[in-house]
């Protein structure tokens, strides 16, 4: 079994890698809710002032089949958006939530503050971002035609009370359709949105090994200026011996530049792509332009990417931290932490002690899977730290593990309860698996992490 199936978890996990889409009704355990938990910002305890079951909220959108969330994005007004699927094996459709700021379900958006959208293919929302300035909601989903097994994004805009937006964006239908290629119902896509502009950019990755990006303008058009005709692509290859699941990821450096993160074979693969779409082949100092990093593992994944800003340290600026996890046996797996350059190098800074570079983390010697990455700004004058959220467990018994990390690559023993930092969250849903499969900042108010329980 691969751990990286734990990231959706199941009662019933299949083939699958990172997020699988299996039915439950073959187990004898019940099928999974959307659950989103606040931790407080300084201490990482959670926050019992939030929502009605204090601390963690789960919402089961259809108890008979399996709902769970892969994204999560903060409105201007601390409004919580959680993004995921709603359904059964091959059938998922796109599920939204909106919490207002006190984890309260918010009855304004959608009906009774759910959103379900069905598409002509399966789908499952895997990345969410709302626009600063009108708070619409652009939503990224890996739809799958059973008929070719080919996979494609299909890229969403919402209105603030959750009503399509047929008239501002792909008029008018909506929505705009990406084709990646050979693909699985587990493959996931991810989107960003330029400060700048507030272009839209997505990434795909085929089981060929190709890397998908397309980027379109506010009103989601093609922009001509990326790539060819607003796409671009670049290989990795593929691996010969079993299809893997394909979750790249993406993050902006502060001159615009595009980090991708993906899995090249059984490593992890990093690579930069200009403002214009091509691919920086000088990146990393290496032919081509792809850093390949093995972490010492069998297997290992890079499931999600983030850019340290500045530090106020010289060279900090644009640093790129990947968190995934590394298969250490048949049976177990350590969550990864990866730091690199601004250019792609393993930055030796981090974890100067242990491997440079590279934190290992092993919870408690089963599945310890990194799903999110995100850089937590601290209090005026100070670093900021790396956060990291994932599962740790095995099987049908898993829950949410939330870590937090200094800038060199050590645990921050201030966060959580036992000095270690680390927080784990208890199982409260309707099933006995839960995982943090996405993280935001709630500006005064705490860590939101989201995923299913």
């Amino acid at each position: 079994m691969n751990s990286r199936l734990l990231r959706i978890a199941l009662p019933v996990l299949c083939m699958g890698l990172v997020q699988c889409t299996a039915s439950t009704t073959n187990s004898s355990g019940p099928p999974t809710a959307f659950a989103t938990l606040r931790l407080n910002a300084t201490t990482g305890v959670g926050d019992s002032t939030f929502g009605p079951n204090k601390t963690i909220v789960v919402t089961d959108i259809d108890p008979s089949l399996i709902d769970f969330a892969l994204a999560v994005a903060v409105q201007p007004d601390n409004k919580i958006v959680v993004a995921g699927s709603n359904g059964l094996a091959g059938q998922g459709q796109i599920a939204l939530v909106r919490y207002n700021s006190d984890g309260s379900l918010d009855t304004a958006f959608g009906t009774g503050g759910i959103l379900k959208t069905p598409l002509a293919s399966p789908a499952m929302a895997t990345s969410i971002a709302v626009q600063p300035a009108d708070s619409k909601i652009v939503v990224a989903a890996l739809t799958f035609a059973p008929a070719t097994s080919n996979t494609s994004i299909t890229v969403l805009r919402f209105n603030p009370d959750g009503s399509p937006d047929t008239t501002g964006f792909a008029a008018p239908q909506g929505l705009v359709n990406a084709a990646i290629g050979p693909g699985l119902p587990g493959d996931s896509c991810a989107l960003v949105l330029q400060p700048a502009d507030g272009k839209i950019v997505i990434v795909g990755a085929a089981q060929d090994g190709t890397i998908v990006l397309y980027r379109y303008d506010s009103a989601g058009v093609a922009d001509p200026g990326f790539g060819t005709g607003g796409k671009t692509t670049a290989t990795l290859g593929a691996t010969a011996s079993k299809p893997l699941e394909r979750t790249p990821s993406l993050a902006l450096q502060s001159d615009g530049k595009i980090i991708v993160a993906a899995r090249s074979n059984d490593d992890q693969a990093l690579l930069r792509f200009n403002t214009d779409g091509s691919q920086d082949t000088t990146f990393g100092g290496v032919t081509g332009g792809v850093v390949i990093t093995d972490i010492g593992g069998t297997l290992n994944y890079a499931n999600a990417v983030a850019i340290q800003d500045a530090s106020g340290a010289a060279g900090d600026t644009d640093k790129i931290v990947v968190a995934g996890h590394t298969g250490v046996t048949d049976s177990t797996s350590d969550i990864s932490i990866v730091r690199y350059t601004k250019d792609g190098a393993l930055d030796t800074t981090f974890n100067s002690t242990g491997t440079p570079g590279i934190v290992t983390v092993d919870v408690f010697g089963q599945f310890d899977n990194a799903l999110a990455v995100l850089m937590q700004d601290q209090a005026a004058g100070t670093n900021p730290m790396i956060l990291v959220s994932g599962n740790t467990g095995f099987g049908s018994s898993t829950q949410t593990v939330v870590l937090r990390y200094r800038l060199d690559g050590t645990p921050d023993p201030t966060f959580g309860s036992a000095g270690v930092g680390r927080v784990l969250a208890p199982v409260v849903g309707p099933s006995t698996v839960a995982s943090g499969n996405a993280m935001a900042i709630q500006n005064g108010l705490g860590i939101i992490v989201t995923g299913y329980d």
